[in-house]
């Protein structure tokens, strides 16, 4: 019995280790839940159940089109979250418990335990538990406990939903019971006009469809993604519902939630601030973008620098790294800045980590990747780019670091990062592997890299043209080639998932790596200052040791690869005898030598030292040369070549907290060991003398001797503090005071005998110029040889590193230009794209109602927030939900059945609002 128990044991505790085993990539349990559903860092899975679930609007009497969909939902401290067992994109939702307005208890016969919850957008959702009831009533507690505690984030939400357009689209039509009387805050292409021509995109019949999802799956914080979700987004996003999308499929909506007025704060509390983060911002701004209206103002390039200003002190690790101001330029485009700034920190540190990095290293990999996804799908052309050396990677970095943007028009661009935002970075592999796989015969033709970047540039100019334009079927005709290329992308290479990309990262991971950091060593070194006292291999050590230590103590703001002082300290403590890493009666003078020397040695006065600062001011300490050894050390003191009265009392007592391992008889320095030679020598000649060997025939030395131990220390202390006697006695002595600036050095006399001196007068204002210095230090055999030998030899730059030190360097600057190349195509299709979406000279007849004018029509044209004005044709509806969106949905549920619900939506709808009998010209009035 006692067998079967413990078999049952070992049984359980396996099956816990496999269910609680930490993923491939590293993270915890917890922390892959939280990036597989966008919620914020910290959050943890309290408890989770199967279930099956029921949503529909509170006025209307039909249910979700799958009756009852089947999976599992979990809840945590601030989310209630479901997905599908069997196809997420056929219902999962993400609710924010601050957004749930009830909880009831539902009678059922046909299962144990349902509850029912309303949420502030007016959807019900039921969920049935399915499992033992006890499982079920646990559930149940977590849940009133967790939306107890969760009461003070409720306060959050009314300001919260004033600044989501989806709320304002509904409230303006008297569809949401909420009050948003103002637009919440928008891009600036609310002010600037949005890239593309709105009409040509069906942006009006867009907005309608995102309109009746919401009146029937929720919004915002309480959405309900069904098939129609995915492909709304996968059609093109509205341009008003862009930006609130965007946070919504990433996550960032619920950190901007979370930390209310934070991006405030952080440009509040830093305004006035300094940092070379700030400084690369600068430079940057009149480059982003600026074929777009709004980065040609004033108002356009403060909202871009406040944005990457507020992220640099946000995250000083990373501070601003190149084509940062390219995405975020975009982003202001249809996000407001606080917006912006909390998508661009998901962006980062989520969606694609390592790419705004100081070492670039997750563009780098990626590119890596790509080139191994090219080779195995495409392997033709992955044999004739190896076989004319086309440096491939080169030409899809800035794809990828730049997220499209630079690459092609911007129209075109935003349509990428709308399935970007919802599916992640496996989309810039797609769309890149679709780009080659369609230019792929005039690829072939390319035997330069110059070639194989026109043919690219010229096929992202002509993405508006027709794919097939001498097709016979007209339908064909009319297919573009943007839209080969996106059906091109997720249809043929649909198998490029997240588990492919990571394999293939894991396989490049570690090469890559290392080439950066050889890479980046080789050249950093080749630039540094030449050093004649520190050979190639200290540097190399010297470098090693910089880095790893500055990658583990990044200060606020900077955003550079530069040494601190707290680095710097850790730094010295590492290689130098007299610094000592535990407190001590000499810390507070350690504290401030280390200092004069740090400021002594930051030439830029930024208070941060660089490679070569570090290089060049350990090469002064290691000179060799006895009188240039003394002056080096004298520069760290003296102003206008002379040190005062103060700075010789400093000079005083920092050589004796240098000394001190010499004085606690740590260290010995060669005259010790020289008395100890000679103590051993004369022990030896005493015993052959004794043995009868006077010339010291076969003199065998023992191994060990019987020295006093304690006798030599005390003369090696007594030596230092002799000398330090000394040194300050003498230097005042020979001092000179200011008003004698004419005396000779030839006049001063050694004399162990303190002589009249002005200088002694302790009111009377001296200096010590070099050559008084260096004669004082050369009178005392002891500090002469410190200067000569001692102290250099205190430095041990060979000592080896901790192997876990990382010494990976900053790569980033290396590769500022090769994003620029995609500009200037950016900048010649703004004649032919209309990306500022200038509004049209012509009017069109079709279009316009008899007796309107132009002015009535432009404003007509704007309105895509009131739909009591606009008549959407049901042709046009079927365009945008057409072959395109079918083939990037794949395999989820009829379009048909989502018809069917809105429908019955409007006739319960319509048959309320004939009771009301409202005549408010915004009221929606739909047409059958």
């Amino acid at each position: 019995m006692a067998f079967f128990e413990a078999l049952k044991d070992k049984a359980v505790n396996t099956f816990n280790q496999v269910l609680d085993r930490a993923p491939a990539n590293g993270l915890s349990r917890d922390e892959a839940f939280c990036r597989e559903h966008n919620l914020p860092d910290g959050e943890v899975i309290l408890d989770e159940l199967a279930v099956e679930i029921s949503c529909k609007p509170e006025n209307s009497r039909d249910a979700y089109n799958v009756l009852y969909p089947q999976g599992r939902i979990y809840l945590t401290q601030h989310f209630l979250v479901f997905r599908d067992v069997f196809d997420r994109r056929n219902c999962s939702f993400v609710i924010h418990l601050s957004t749930v307005k009830k909880v009831e208890r539902l009678p059922t016969s046909s299962y144990g335990f349902a509850l029912s919850i309303g949420t502030h957008s007016r959807i019900n959702v039921k969920i049935y538990l399915v499992g033992l009831r006890s499982e079920s009533e646990r559930f149940s507690l977590q849940l009133k406990m967790s939306l107890k505690k969760n009461l003070p984030n409720v306060k959050k939400l009314p300001p919260f939903i004033q600044t989501c357009y989806s709320e304002y689209l509904l409230a303006k039509n008297k569809v949401s019971n909420e009050k948003v009387e103002h637009m919440p805050p928008g891009g600036l292409g609310v002010k600037f006009k949005f890239p593309g021509d709105a009409k040509a995109n069906r942006d009006k019949t867009k907005m309608k469809l995102w309109f009746d999802l919401f009146r029937v799956d929720g919004r915002n914080l309480s959405l309900i993604k069904t098939p129609m979700f995915y492909k709304l987004v996968r059609v093109g996003l509205p341009n008003r519902l862009r930006g609130e999308i965007w946070e919504l499929c990433c996550g960032s909506i619920y950190l901007r939630l979370d930390h209310t007025n934070e991006y405030e704060t952080l440009l509040k509390e830093n305004e006035g601030k300094k940092s070379v983060a700030i400084e690369e911002i600068q430079k940057d701004l009149n480059r982003s973008l600026p074929e777009y209206a709004a980065y040609q103002d004033k108002e356009g390039i403060d909202r871009l620098r406040r944005v990457l200003t507020a992220y640099s002190w946000k995250n000083p690790d990373i501070g601003y790294c190149q084509a940062m101001n390219i995405v975020v330029a975009a982003l202001l485009i249809y996000m407001s800045e606080e917006q912006a700034f909390w998508c661009l920190n998901v962006l980062i540190d989520r969606v694609v980590p390592g790419y705004y990095s100081r070492t670039m290293y997750g563009t780098l990999l990626d590119q890596r990747v790509f080139e191994s996804l090219v080779e195995n799908s495409m392997p033709v052309l992955w044999n004739h780019i190896s076989k004319y050396d086309i440096q491939l990677s080169v030409i899809s970095l800035p794809w990828f670091l730049s997220l499209y943007l630079t690459s092609m028009p911007l129209v075109f661009a935003f349509r990428i990062l709308d399935v970007f935002f919802l599916q992640g970075p496996k989309t810039l592999f797609q769309v890149a592997l679709a780009i080659l796989k369609v230019n792929g015969e005039e690829l072939l033709k390319a035997e330069d890299d110059g070639t194989f970047v026109s043919i690219l540039k010229e096929y992202f100019l002509t993405l508006d043209q027709s794919a097939h334009p001498n097709a016979p079927n007209p339908k064909y005709s009319l297919v573009t080639k943007f839209q080969e290329l996106m059906v091109t992308a997720f249809k043929e290479f649909s198998v490029i998932n997240e588990e492919v990309i990571e394999r293939h990262r894991a396989k490049h991971r570690n090469t890559i790596f290392l080439s950066i950091t050889t890479f980046v060593k080789r050249t950093e070194l080749r630039n540094l200052p030449k050093t004649a006292n520190l050979s190639q291999t200290d540097i190399s050590l010297l470098y090693d040791r910089f880095y790893s230590i500055v990658t583990s103590t990044i200060t606020v703001g900077t955003g550079a690869s530069e040494m601190h002082f707290d680095a710097f300290k850790i730094f010295m403590q590492q290689i130098c005898d007299w610094v000592e890493t535990e407190p001590n009666d000499d810390a507070a003078k350690q504290e401030a030598f280390l200092q004069r020397l740090f400021d002594n040695w930051d030439s830029k006065s930024e208070g941060s030292l660089s490679l070569a600062d570090l290089v060049v001011g350990l090469n002064k300490l290691l000179e060799p040369d006895l009188l240039t050894s003394i002056s080096n050390f004298f520069s760290l003191y003296s102003k206008d070549d002379k040190v005062d009265r103060e700075g010789i009392l400093t000079i005083s007592e920092d050589l004796l907290y240098i000394t001190s391992p010499w004085k606690k008889g740590l260290l010995l320095d060669s005259l010790t060991e020289t008395a100890i030679e000679n103590a051993i020598a004369d022990e030896l000649y005493k015993q052959q003398k004794e043995s009868g060997n006077p010339n010291g025939e076969g003199i065998q030395i023992p191994q060990s001797f019987d020295l006093d131990k304690q006798r030599i220390e005390n003369m090696q202390l007594e030596r230092y503090l002799s000398a330090a006697s000394t040194f300050i006695q003498r230097a005042f002595e020979y001092a000179q005071p200011v008003e004698d600036e004419e005396v000779l050095i030839e006049e001063l006399k050694i004399d162990n005998t303190i002589s009249s001196n002005a200088a002694l007068n302790p009111n009377t204002p001296v200096y010590l110029n070099l050559p008084t210095f260096r004669m004082v230090v050369l009178a005392d055999e002891t500090y002469e040889l410190f200067f000569s030998n001692t102290f250099r030899g205190s430095f041990h730059i060979d000592k080896p590193l901790d192997s876990k030190m990382n010494t990976m360097r900053n790569l980033r600057d290396m590769f500022d230009g090769l994003i620029a190349d995609g500009r200037e195509v950016a900048k010649k299709v703004r004649r032919r794209m209309d990306s500022q979406a200038t509004p049209p000279q012509h009017s069109d007849n079709s279009s316009v109602q008899s007796g309107k004018s132009s002015k009535a029509q432009e404003e007509e044209d704007e309105r895509d927030d009131d739909f009591g004005v606009i008549d959407i044709d049901e042709n046009d509806k079927n365009l945008v939900l057409g072959a395109e969106a079918q083939v990037m949905v794949g395999s989820v549920n009829d379009t048909k059945e989502e018809e069917k619900r809105i429908e019955s939506l409007k006739k319960a709808e319509a048959s309320e609002d004939r009771k009301k009998q409202n005549n408010d010209g915004n009221l929606i009035e739909f047409e059958t």
